[in-house]
């Protein structure tokens, strides 16, 4: 492959795929700093904001099985832009509700458009550029997804010196859709083989492949995800006592 082929799939593909990922973490993380903002304005208590979290996670582990099915069989292209808009229309909700129902909606349709976010790149990448690059542009895409959690924070808390959380998430919300559209129009479309196997997820446990893997998987993201949780309940603490 050319090196002018391969920034012009950069731009067209991983970019845009990369978008969707950092907006992914961004929307996972920006509870926790705008938790005393939704308090003091809606009069969510402790339980409510850390079920309003949570729902974000739950919709989202729910949907990773049929968001794989939909990935193989329509690609990545149309399944990642049209959950987006789902999530746009998730983060306008947000920014409007004033109630927690509306807000849990809200913040379900969120983790729901976000859902592909990771695999829908992953998904791109395998699809468009050669195997020997897979593997290097797998971990830039985890490092720029990343980014939204640390924009979360500091840069975050600066723009509520100056802002509303509702005016944030008006423009959350139209940058998740302006994503959205992007990915639809800019990606090129590509033919995906039906592959000849069924796989289940009896096949999938049966494999030993799986279980060779999954300890060591199980334990790397554990011992990532354990210190994540401990800080959002100290976060959630801290809420409550200042209140």
């Amino acid at each position: 492959m050319q090196i002018s082929g391969t920034w012009r799939l950069i731009a067209r593909v991983f970019l845009p795929f990369a978008a969707g990922y950092y907006l992914s973490y961004l929307f996972r993380t920006i509870n926790a700093l705008i938790a005393s903002h939704l308090s003091s304005d809606t009069g969510l208590g402790t339980a409510d904001l850390g079920l309003l979290t949570s729902v974000y996670f739950l919709v989202f582990a729910a949907a990773q099985i049929p968001v794989g099915i939909l990935l193989d069989r329509f690609g990545p292209r149309r399944v990642q832009s049209a959950l987006l808009l789902l999530a746009a229309g998730g983060a306008g909700l947000f920014a409007v509700s004033t109630g927690f129902g509306p807000l849990l909606i809200a913040r379900a349709m969120i983790g729901l458009g976000v859902a592909a976010a990771l695999t829908a790149g992953l998904k791109s990448i395998i699809l468009w550029f050669p195997r020997e690059r897979v593997a290097l542009l797998n971990g830039y895409m985890i490092m720029l997804g990343s980014l939204g959690a640390v924009t979360a924070t500091a840069p975050v808390e600066y723009l509520l010196a100056w802002m509303e959380w509702r005016q944030l998430f008006e423009i959350l919300a139209a940058a998740t859709g302006a994503t959205a559209i992007l990915i639809y129009v800019v990606v090129p479309e590509r033919g995906i083989v039906p592959s000849t196997r069924r796989a289940t997820l009896g096949s999938v446990f049966g494999d030993r492949r799986f279980w060779r893997i999954a300890p060591l998987s199980a334990t790397c993201v554990g011992s990532a995800v354990l210190p994540h949780i401990w800080c959002r309940v100290w976060d959630s603490r801290t809420v409550r006592i200042r209140a």
